[in-house]
């Protein structure tokens, strides 16, 4: 019961305040403490090899920085009048990750999908660490970062190819992470895994 409680207040905030993009501060900061009273009836062990862990999840909200002010992982989503449509992260119980990031570009709207991939591995119990190791922007930019940095260069800003992110809670339907400075990223499930993932 209060398990369903905090879910319910979690995600009535997230639905008033958006993805984080343009909501402020003391919002952002009371999403991020909703998501502490569902953390605490995290019940999964071993989150990071949990099959619930593999599918297709939404992103709903994040208070990270450099995503609120890229407006997405590419940076594209921070151009004058180019628009966030929606974020999906794609783990694949093979270790492959797709991240894919749909925009509405000028000057008529249209909608470029941005496609990161690479692999997903399991630092410890409850942490996973992604790598992305190429980098699909639409008909704008495509890189093959094994052959330089570990980071993308994005216009001004610069996008760092490996993540690490605690699981902080997990069930069917929704993904808590955390990153080591404690900013939070909200995922809703979209699908559950198939072998047809590794092709995106």
């Amino acid at each position: 019961r209060d398990e369903r409680k905090a879910l319910d207040a979690l995600r009535e905030e997230i639905e008033r305040v958006g993805v984080g993009f343009g909501c402020s501060a003391e919002d952002a900061k009371n999403v991020n403490e909703l998501c502490r009273g569902v953390e605490a009836c995290m019940s999964i062990q071993n989150a990071a090899r949990s099959s619930r862990l593999w599918g297709s999840w939404r992103l709903k909200f994040t208070d990270q920085p450099a995503m609120v002010k890229n407006k997405g992982v590419t940076g594209l989503g921070s151009i004058p009048f180019t628009g966030f449509v929606e974020l999906t992260q794609t783990l694949c119980s093979n270790g492959t990750a797709v991240v894919e990031e749909v925009l509405t570009v000028p000057p008529f709207g249209i909608e470029s999908r941005n496609y990161l991939r690479g692999t997903v591995t399991q630092a410890a119990p409850e942490v996973i660490e992604q790598t992305y190791v190429e980098v699909s922007m639409g008909s704008f930019f495509k890189s093959d970062s094994s052959k330089v940095q570990p980071a993308i260069k994005v216009g001004e800003d610069v996008f760092f190819s490996k993540a690490v992110l605690a699981i902080s809670y997990l069930d069917e339907d929704l993904r808590i992470c955390r990153t080591r400075s404690d900013h939070v990223y909200v995922f809703e499930r979209s699908s559950y895994e198939f072998k047809s993932y590794v092709a995106i």
